[in-house]
């Protein structure tokens, strides 16, 4: 059974190391993407630290900023790679920087091999209870978006501004001129979960569909959070979906709270999950969950 992560990291350089470290196994292989953002200086440590390791590639940059069109281009950078280079893989694994395994190597490579075949990749159709507050996933898709370090600006029925007078200004006089985006018809759109992993027939449907479709890929330029639809809609259009699909992600996930972020008080939680990874952790936040998860889960003693 071999495995392929393909990290995206944005920040904290030793969590990521941390990360390879755990995962790192027989027939593993890492496709590694570092955010544009990051500066050269700390992208070189980063390759310097892990230039030792010949499972790990590290893939073209693109500047990811959360909700924008950086996020699809360098996950399917890395679907490209690891299709086109030479790494035998029979998953993908769709992963942060801020991730972490909650079960063990041994584990998650069984737990593969039992379900050969099936990808898992939350897919849920239009609209979606959860994004109520964008009107089901509509406004997502059929506003254009525009999306920098500082706003997320959205016309014509959201504009997202740290400026709120000029907000109320732009949506009252241009927003009411612009017209709403035409969804690709052939297709139903699906939201979920950003973070998958695809048996290799399901990345190579992916490949060969946007290779095939480049328009459709480029809509999602002008589209919010774009990484929880434009994968989940190749998949939940697929036609063995029913057969060959888990409609579910394999990360644990809370986002009850600020941030999101795991700490000790989820330790119930992780253990009793039965997700392979968890996210997210920040050990700024908490300095010893990942520890504990070392000890307690992952059974190792130093």
């Amino acid at each position: 059974m071999n495995i392929t992560y393909l990290i995206l990291a944005h920040r904290y350089p030793e969590q990521l190391f941390r990360l390879v470290e755990r995962l790192n196994d027989e027939g593993v292989n890492f496709l590694i993407h570092i955010d544009k953002k990051v500066k050269d200086p700390e992208y070189q440590y980063v390759l310097n630290k892990l230039a030792p390791l010949k499972n790990v590639t590290f893939i073209k940059r693109y500047t990811c900023y959360w909700g924008g069109y950086g996020i699809v281009q360098a996950t399917f950078q890395g679907i490209r790679e690891a299709l086109e280079g030479n790494i035998p893989f029979d998953y993908l694994c769709l992963m942060s920087g801020q991730d972490y395994p909650i079960k063990t190597n041994h584990y998650i490579r069984e737990y593969f091999k039992k379900h050969k075949g099936k990808s898992f990749i939350n897919t849920r159709s239009f609209p979606v209870s959860l994004w109520h507050y964008h009107n089901g996933g509509y406004d997502r898709i059929q506003n254009w978006y525009f999306i920098n370090a500082r706003n997320q600006y959205g016309f014509p029925n959201k504009l997202f501004n740290k400026l709120p007078r000029l907000s109320k200004f732009i949506s009252r006089t241009i927003g009411r001129c612009v017209p709403e985006r035409k969804w690709p018809s052939r297709y139903k759109p699906f939201g979920g979960a950003q973070f998958w992993a695809l048996d290799k027939k399901h990345v190579s449907y992916i490949g060969d569909h946007i290779h095939q479709n480049p328009a459709y890929f480029k809509f999602f330029k002008h589209v919010l959070v774009p990484d929880e639809i434009l994968f989940q809609t190749i998949m939940g259009n697929y036609s063995h979906s029913k057969e060959e699909i888990i409609n579910d992600t394999l990360h644990f996930l809370e986002w009850r709270r600020p941030g999101a972020v795991l700490t000790r008080v989820d330790q119930d939680n992780i253990i009793q999950t039965s997700h392979l990874f968890a996210r997210k952790f920040d050990e700024n936040v908490d300095p010893t969950v990942l520890d504990w998860i070392d000890r307690e889960i992952l059974n190792l003693n130093n």
